[in-house]
């Protein structure tokens, strides 16, 4: 089904397997749909559907696996896998495994993980590039800090103590064979990079590294010539 732009459509309740809204849909009591995708408004009593990617979406409840939307307004949101809105999210209560935000007015969050981003224009897949990033980066900071804590635990002074009488467990077990339980787990990290540089090539964009801190290559406002200068690449 598909709703063209500049038009409005009033519907009492509606169900469909694949909805495009470019206009405005109206339905006062619920939608239900595989996929609604589109640049227009969804305005329903509830809203149920696999993947919800449109420009904005004021609903009584939402229910879905995946949410990208500009804007959403709900009292209560359910997604199985993620909810992200690139502009604002109004809530009372959210429930999502991952949680990408803007500007946000939520009551109660339950997620795994929740990325905020900096208030500013940024496209679906800006938005979504820019969450893998941040996330990517987390996980990197952390795994260094780890990587530090350890190395301290193993310094002289640390030697020196066990030798005066610091007792510390020792493993035994042979470690010949590993059973696939032993295994070393799969690097998620280096998954999401690959995914992320997959996704980019997918959309004609290309990955790059730039030299630099995020401040240093921030872009800069010129005061006199009222232009945005960013750094050369």
């Amino acid at each position: 089904m598909y709703i063209p732009c500049g038009e409005t459509v009033v519907y009492e309740s509606l169900a469909t397997d694949h909805l495009v809204v470019d206009g405005c849909l109206r339905v006062t009591n619920d939608v239900r749909a595989n996929s609604i995708t589109g640049h227009g408004v969804v305005i329903a009593g509830k809203v149920s559907a696999d993947d919800i990617c449109v420009d904005e979406v004021e609903a009584a409840s939402v229910v879905c696996r995946r949410l990208l939307v500009k804007r959403v307004e709900t009292p209560e949101l359910f997604a199985s896998e993620s909810a992200a809105a690139s502009c604002c999210m109004a809530a009372s209560y959210v429930e999502t495994p991952r949680l990408i935000v803007a500007v946000s007015e939520i009551d109660e969050v339950k997620a795994d993980e929740v990325i905020h981003l900096a208030a500013r224009k940024h496209s679906l897949f800006g938005l979504l590039f820019l969450a893998e990033l941040r996330s990517l980066l987390t996980a990197l900071i952390a795994r260094i800090k780890s990587i530090e804590v350890v190395g301290e635990e193993h310094t002289p002074e640390a030697g020196k103590a066990s030798e005066k009488g610091t007792v510390r467990e020792v493993n035994t077990e042979s470690t010949d064979t590993k059973t696939p339980e032993q295994e070393e787990p799969v690097d998620e990290e280096l998954n999401r990079v690959v995914n992320l540089f997959k996704l980019s090539r997918e959309n004609g964009y290309t990955l790059r590294l730039i030299p630099g801190t995020p401040e240093q290559n921030a872009p800069r406002f010129d005061k006199d010539t009222g232009e945005i200068i960013r750094p050369a690449a």
